[in-house]
Formats: structure tokens, sequence, C-alpha cells
């Protein structure tokens, strides 16, 4: 069944496209003067389009789960005949697939294949945008295929080009399956710490480097040919509260906003984004317009998604934003426990709304019925003349001609066994995860690295021991520790053991510490109340631990795997952070399409941490220093753009002669002394690094000071290298050598 639309033998249609002379252009080039356009195509179709159909046409469902009439729950991997019938009965905008919906490649390729059946039995035949949330990191829907490092993962490595490739990577996969729409890229900017919902979705809490990766991220997406959705409009990064289950506030002025939140969306629109999905967040200082919640009864005001003042004079006037415009989730507490869904959906199409994704829950029967009795109510309002049938006409243009433009007339789902053996070979490949792990590899920052602790250089017969949240998380770190051994990075009989921290405590480890190198900790913190140890038994965990082996005198690295903020918090010899804690349920042996899906971001960690990879990585949120109630404050301790490097050179030897002496002293000590005036701009990295000799990050008067003490250390006979003097009992030999 070849999706042409000059081809279609709809009756309703047959009278608009007479011989078959009007082909669609469904390229974005330019098109001869005799053909019609996109947009006038749209037009047309709609004009003849009922009412209802248009009303369906603005809606996405979410298919992922469905108990028929006698309470069994149906297998959501497949499409259950009640919703096939929905889909032939009304021409949607399309739907919306959770992981529960694509557990395999060859079972989403079959199931998008079904979706799209449907709908082409339908009387118009126009078909479904097939969306998912597949940002990539965190947030992923597919249950095979490549993760990708994350959004924050990406903003550390601060390269355009890497969000560009990473990006298509999910384009690649998701074109592979029959996804033809990405919810994604999150354009917030994370300014807000304590933000539970955004976070690592974000690329960083700088508004320049989220617009610059962000639109590289589309620009990787529209290169597969998949529809970009930025969100959540004007901004989620700044609230405390999470929308999918309350509503938040925010009061920032449009003025405010323009500074920060909206420059990502900006550069986003000129990027070409399809679409751009509202926030379901309170401005008051922006749209004043109340409405008396359904739940408390108290008057609050109209969020994004329901305010014309946002989506159309600022988003389509001042912006300029032409696509499609989708709410988010309208199921979500924010809207569905303060609004009525009538008028939720009045306020939403006013407000310029084109797309309203999942107003009604379709799990069962009686949600079918919802949302047939949703479709009346909104028919109702357009009689009433609450909306205009003119606007619905404007939403359905825009949504149609994205369809078009997108080629989703052009496709066909008769060769589904062909398009099965085409995604085996595509998604998962051993070609995109090994893409995935020099992007992550990029990422990690080095955020503290006392005496040179990093990188860990292990000898014949040493161990390092590992301590992490879930049991599952120990195939991640054994992968990476057997890559390395497999590569030459580690001797082959070192050994390292494996621990989850959960239900254990420190103590249980105290007579075992002493054969250990090093004690490498995860931590897994989503929040600031996590932090605490007072709150977190993992937090505790690690903060014992530090203190336990640093007893013993066992180096401690931690490695900071969602939220950098936690950094702030940890004593330990070095600290890196990674951005992304997902696991790896599989170890990866064979690469045929259907691997379950793992993060590549621990394993690019523990490569760092044994310098299979030197970390370039710099932070794309600043760090606060904690109180002691392990709160964040104002003061900055690791600012925006902070990351570390390892040095490329022999540390010490700051006048790179080949040799560590009283020359490097002196000249270490000049370089001070012109910092502290302003001066030594023209330093390079690899002078301040191989000067950084206590690795604090900076070049100060201790590090002249360890270079004195050295260079006399082996004026008097001692042999270690400056590394081993380093990681050595420092304190004890400078003091000596100082009074000598």
């Amino acid at each position: 069944m070849k999706r042409e639309l000059i081809k279609r033998g709809a009756a309703l249609l047959s009278a608009l496209l007479l011989t078959g002379s009007v082909p669609i252009q469904t390229a974005r080039g330019a098109q001869a003067p005799e053909e019609k356009g996109p947009h006038e195509l749209a037009e047309e179709m709609v004009q003849t389009m009922p009412l209802r159909q248009k009303l369906a046409q603005m809606i996405m469902l979410d298919l992922r789960q469905w108990t028929d009439s006698e309470g069994n729950a149906a297998d959501p991997t497949v499409l259950h005949e009640d919703l096939a019938e929905l889909l032939r009965s009304y021409s949607f905008a399309g739907v919306c697939l959770f992981a529960e919906n694509v557990t395999g490649t060859q079972q989403a390729v079959r199931f998008t294949a079904q979706l799209q059946t449907a709908a082409s039995e339908s009387q118009l035949q126009i078909p479904l945008i097939i969306s998912a949330d597949q940002e990539g990191g965190s947030v992923i829907r597919l249950g095979t295929g490549t993760d990708t490092c994350g959004n924050m993962a990406l903003g550390a490595a601060g390269d355009p080009d890497l969000a560009l490739g990473n990006a298509q990577i999910i384009g690649s996969e998701l074109r592979a399956v029959g996804i033809n729409a990405d919810l994604a890229p999150d354009m917030d900017v994370n300014s807000d710490p304590r933000n539970p919902v955004i976070n690592i979705r974000s690329f960083s809490s700088d508004p320049q480097l989220t617009a610059k990766m962000g639109a590289a991220f589309i620009e990787g997406l529209d290169s597969c040919g998949i529809i970009s959705t930025a969100k959540h409009f004007p901004g989620h990064g700044n609230t405390d509260t999470d929308s999918h289950t309350g509503l938040p506030l925010v009061e920032s002025t449009y003025e405010e906003l323009k500074a920060c939140e909206l420059i990502p969306f900006q550069a986003a629109i000129d990027a070409g984004a399809d679409m751009i999905m509202s926030a379901h967040i309170q401005f008051p200082q922006i749209e004043s317009s109340t409405y008396t919640s359904a739940s408390t009864g108290e008057e609050i005001f109209l969020p994004a998604t329901l305010s014309k003042t946002v989506l159309t004079d600022i988003l389509r006037g001042d912006m300029g934003f032409e696509g499609v415009i989708i709410t988010d989730d309208m199921q979500m507490a924010a809207v569905r426990a303060n609004f009525d869904p009538c008028d939720a959906a009045v306020l939403a199409i006013n407000a310029g709304a084109d797309i309203l994704l999942e107003p009604v829950e379709t799990f069962d029967p009686e949600g079918v019925e919802e949302l047939e009795l949703y479709l009346d109510k909104a028919e109702e309002a357009v009689s009433e003349g609450l909306i205009s049938e003119s606007r619905i006409d404007e939403s359905c243009t825009r949504i149609i001609e994205m369809k078009i433009k997108r080629g989703l007339f052009d496709e066909s789902f008769e060769d589904v066994e062909e398009r099965v053996e085409a995604a085996l070979g595509t998604v998962g490949s051993q070609e995109n995860h090994l893409r995935e792990m020099e992007i992550s590899k990029q990422a990690v920052t080095l955020v503290k690295n006392s005496r040179h602790v990093l990188p860990l250089s292990m000898e014949s017969g040493e161990k390092v021991a590992f301590f992490y949240p879930y049991q599952s998380t120990g195939n991640s770190l054994s992968y990476a520790f057997g890559k390395l051994k497999e590569e030459g990075l580690v001797p082959e009989d070192c050994e390292a053991s494996f621990t989850s921290m959960d239900g254990r405590t420190a103590d249980e480890f105290a007579e075992e510490l002493s054969q250990y190198k090093a004690v490498i900790l995860s931590s897994e913190t989503w929040g600031e109340w996590e932090i605490s140890p007072k709150n977190s038994a993992r937090s505790r965990f690690i903060s014992e631990m530090t203190e336990l082996a640093h007893d013993r005198g066992v180096k401690v690295i931690v490695l900071s795997m969602v939220l950098p903020y936690d950094t702030a918090a940890f004593s330990a010899d070095a600290v890196l952070a990674a951005y992304n804690q997902r696991r790896m349920p599989v170890v990866p042996e064979v690469f045929d399409g259907e691997l379950t899906t793992y993060g590549p971001n621990y394993p690019a960690a523990v490569y760092t941490v044994f310098g299979g990879s030197s970390p370039s990585g710099r932070l794309p949120v600043e760090v606060c220093r904690l109180d002691g109630e392990h709160r964040y404050t104002e003061e900055v301790l690791y600012p925006l753009g902070w990351g570390m490097s390892y040095p490329e050179g022999l540390l010490g030897d700051f006048d790179l002669d080949g040799t560590v002496d009283a020359a490097d002293a002196s000249g270490i000590l000049s370089a001070y002394a012109m910092l502290q005036t302003g001066g030594a701009e023209s330093l390079s990295r690899e002078e301040l690094s191989l000067g950084d000799l206590d690795g604090d990050g900076r070049l100060d008067a201790s590090d002249a000071s360890l270079v004195l003490s050295y260079y006399a250390f082996i004026q008097t006979g001692g042999e270690l290298t400056f590394i081993e003097f380093l990681q050595s009992d420092t304190e004890g030999k400078t003091e000596e050598a100082a009074g000598q």
C-alpha cells in the first residue's frame, strides 16, 4: 500500500485530486511553478474534512496499555482490535509510544506498521505522527537500541558536532522502527539546581550553551527525516515543582525570560524545529488570567499551555514560530487536577495549541467512550462560538502540512519484513554503540584530583574495590574493567571487587580495605535532599567509607553519576561527573539489533579513572557549596565551565625542559605572582596543568612549595618519582625536606 496522497481513493478527497497531476512536494527544496505546495495541499484537504475529524486531527493518543471490558489486560506491544477500530474511525494527529509499547526491534517495526495500516483504513487515510520521548540518557523509550549519554553529558562535552552525531544515532534508530517524531530535544535551561524533573535532561544552566547544543540536536534529527520537538516552552528549568504531580509557578518577567529561557527556543526555531511543546507552568508576570481550580477551589493562573499570551503573542508573534505547537501531556496533574477537560481543550486551542497530547486516557472501553464524549463537547464548543472553526482549520493545516513535508504520505507499510531486516542492522548496531561511547568519554568531567591520584595507574597484582547503588550496576563496572584489561591499560592479574552498597554499612568492609589501592564509590543523587547522609543511606555509606579508607591510607574516588551538584559534598581524593546512571542489564556480546539498551556513561567514567581516556568535559552548571545541613548555598564552589585534565608531560616540569628542578619552582612562583596581578594570560592549559601539582585546579603558592620540597627531597637522596612523592606520605616528606 503506497502512501501517496495523489493515489488515494477516498471519496472525500477524490474531487480535490482529480487526475493525480498535483503531486505532493515532500522535500524541503524548491518546486515547479505548476505544482501545489504542502501548505496549499493541506488547506484544500482541511476544507473537505468534517468538523469532528478535524478535532480528531488535533489529538495525539497514548496507547501504552489496554484493559478490556472484562478486566483483562492486553499485550501493549501489539495493536488491540478495539484500538485499531478507533484509529479506523478517526484521523488522529498521531500516537505517542512509551517503553511498554516498544520492547524489541522486530516488535517495534511490526507495531508501528499496524498503527499506520489502521490509519490507512480510515475514511481520510491520513498517516499518523508516531512519536516517542527518545531524549537519550535518562529518558528513553526503545527497549533495544542505543541509549546515548543524555543532554547534560552533551553539554559537558560542549561540542555541537557531538550533539548532532548523538541525535543522528537516535534519529536513525527511530526511523528504522517506524517512529517518525521525537519529542526531543529538551531545551530547558536548568537554572534551579532543585529542579525535580528536568535536571540532567537539560544541556546546561547556560542559555547560550543550551541553545548551541539543542540547535545541533535538531539538525541531527532533521538529517534523519525525524520530526523534532523543542520542549518545554517557555522553560521548565527554573522550577522546584514537577508538573506531573503539581502546578509549578515561576515569577519571571517577560524580560527575564528573554534574557535566559527563551534564548534556546529562539535557536530551536531558527534551526527549523518542527514542533514546540508547551509547559504546564504558571507565569503570573506574563499571563494574569485566572481559573478556579477544580480540585482546590482556589484561583490559579492559566499555565503556559492554556495561555494565548504565551503561545500566540510570544511564541508565534514575537518569536516567529510557524510550526506545530503541541501541548505537554494533558493528563499530567498540573492540568488534570485543576481544569475541567472541556475547559482545558477550549483554552488550549484558543491559546494557539495545535495538538493536544493525551487529553483523554484511552486505556479501556470506558476511556474510548470518554473520548467520544470529549469530541461531542468540543463540537458543542464550536457550535456555541467558544472556539471558531477557522482556528481549528489553522491547526489542522499546520499538522497536515508538516506530515506532507516530512513525507509521511509517501511511506509504505506493505514491506514489513524488509523493514524488520533493515532495522536489525541499524538499531543498537556496534557502530552506534562505539560512537555513543566515544561521545560519552568526552563528557566525563574531572572535578577534583587531589595530589593527582588520577589517572589511577595499576601495577601487577593490585586490587581496587567498587561500591555502587543497585546490584545491576556491577555489570557496567565489570564490563569496563574487563575492557581495560583487554586493551592492556590495566594488568591482567589486577583484581576488582564489585559490591552494591544498598543494605550495607561501611563498617562491614573495614577489615579488608587495606588490601585495595583505591576505593571507587558511585553517587546517584536526584535532588538536594539525597545529598545529606542524614537523609540517604547511600550518601551515608559514601561518607563513612571515605573516612574509613583514608584512615587506612587508601585513596578514594567518587563518580557522580546523576546531578553534578553532589560533587560539593565529597571529601574524596578525586571526583568525576558523568551525568547519567543508566545500567547495563545484559553485558553486550552480540550486536544483533535486539540487544537490550544500556547507558554508556558508567563505562566511560571507569575508562577515565584508569587513564583509558583523558577527561575533557567541563561542568555545564555551576556547583555551589553546601551548608552544614547539606543544602545548597549561594557561594560557588565549582564555576560553570570548571573541569580539569590529566597533564600531558612530566608533572612539575613547568619550563618543559624534561626535568623537575628549582627553575620550575621559580617559574611557578613567577606565574602565580602574575596571576595575582591579573597577568599570565599567555599561559597555556598544558603549562597550567603541569604546574598544578596538588591537583586542586589552580596554580598557586602551594604548587611552588611542592616543587621546592621535591627538589630538596631528591637532592638528599630521595628516589621517588614526583607522582610517587605526591601520592605517598607527602606531608611528612615535605616537612622533612623543608627543614633541610
